[in-house]
């Protein structure tokens, strides 16, 4: 072997080495926190806000007669951001608290005062947790405007309900299956509120009044 090599591959295994612990040190925090479950639940949270608050800001532009492709996209793109700022903000707050007591009652069972380990594992679920609650209703809100982008505003009303509604089943059906309940019934219950929101906004929409 070139002796020029040797440095480079000893900084490759040093840095490969490096990632495998912070990797290992996270699963570690993970494990201590149950944070693969607060994650998941945050997700599922923050993408059914996004799906049926767009959802139901679409069917409440139609109503109003005033309804555009550029309106829709731009109101929808904004609303889904605020959503994603408000939601990872709002988790923040509460899993800080939360993450802190718990943090407080490991450390009492364990008779000890201060866990560096413990103290850092539940810093890092309160912002993964936070970071995945704001995230998850991005990409949920932009799916119901797709259409709006390639069709004209008319058309593009159902199948913009029928995404908004299939990514609610999907979400759905996939946590059926994490918790090995039957997946259509799981991904049909999502859909129901989905279209429980779509009637709400239609029938209580000013323009009926």
């Amino acid at each position: 072997m070139d002796k020029t090599e040797e440095p480079e591959k000893k900084k490759a295994n040093s840095f490969k080495k490096k990632f495998e612990d912070r990797l290992e040190k996270y699963r570690m925090y993970s494990c201590i926190t149950d944070l693969s479950s607060t994650s998941r639940r945050y997700f599922v949270i923050g993408f059914f806000d996004g799906v049926l608050t767009i959802l139901g800001m679409i069917m409440g532009a139609h109503l109003s007669g005033q309804a555009t492709p550029q309106l829709i996209i731009s109101a929808g793109i904004a609303t889904g951001l605020a959503l994603g700022i408000s939601s990872g903000w709002g988790a923040y707050e509460a899993e800080k608290i939360e993450q802190t007591i718990m943090m407080r009652e490991k450390q009492k069972a364990m008779l000890v005062e201060k866990s560096s380990a413990v103290s850092k594992a539940h810093v890092f679920a309160t912002y993964i947790s936070s970071l995945v609650h704001a995230f998850a209703p991005i990409p949920a809100a932009f799916i119901p405007l797709i259409p709006y982008f390639f069709m004209e505003v008319e058309e593009a009303l159902i199948p913009a309900v029928v995404m908004g509604l299939s990514s609610l089943f999907v979400v759905g059906a996939f946590m059926g299956k994490i918790s090995k309940r039957n997946i259509l019934i799981a991904g049909l219950r999502m859909m129901l509120a989905g279209l429980i929101t779509l009637g709400v906004v239609t029938i209580l929409n000013p323009s009926h009044f």
